[in-house]
């Protein structure tokens, strides 16, 4: 009596090409991804940057800000259809504390140079220190 062993065909071109194209790819990305830099955006950082820089940090994050603010009225808006109770009390409070318009890029950058002088405050995020900014008028105590 013979058993019956099926045959498995052995693999082609195409399949050899596409499985040594899934390995370079998935080597190929865990190289970038071990390469990539992260920079901290603390004390440290802030202290590395020279005026022009530091100023051309606090436009950008205003202009983030400012997008942000709208993306803010669409959920305002979805809000009130979806009946979201607490929803105006809570995005009114992120509205507050993204909105840096009433500090001048000057005033805002002294603020931030004069916290950081503390050695304390090095790890201290950047945005975290814009919000603390915000709420206290911009007036480092």
């Amino acid at each position: 009596m013979k058993t019956y062993q099926p045959r498995v065909p052995a693999p082609t071109g195409g399949a050899l090409r596409f499985a040594a194209g899934v390995i370079v790819g998935a080597t190929l990305s865990c190289a970038l991804a071990w390469g990539a830099t992260v920079v901290r955006h603390d004390g440290n950082f802030w202290k590395g940057l020279n005026k022009p820089d530091k100023i051309a940090y606090i436009d950008g994050y205003a202009d983030a800000a400012q997008v942000s603010l709208g993306k803010l009225d669409q959920l305002k808006i979805a809000a009130g259809i979806f009946h979201w109770r607490g929803a105006d009390k809570i995005l009114s409070q992120v509205a507050r504390g993204l909105d840096v318009s009433g500090i001048s890029d000057s005033d805002l950058e002294a603020y931030l140079d004069k916290i950081y002088q503390n050695p304390r405050y090095g790890d201290f995020d950047i945005s975290n220190a814009i919000d603390l900014a915000v709420m206290r008028g911009g007036q480092a105590k």
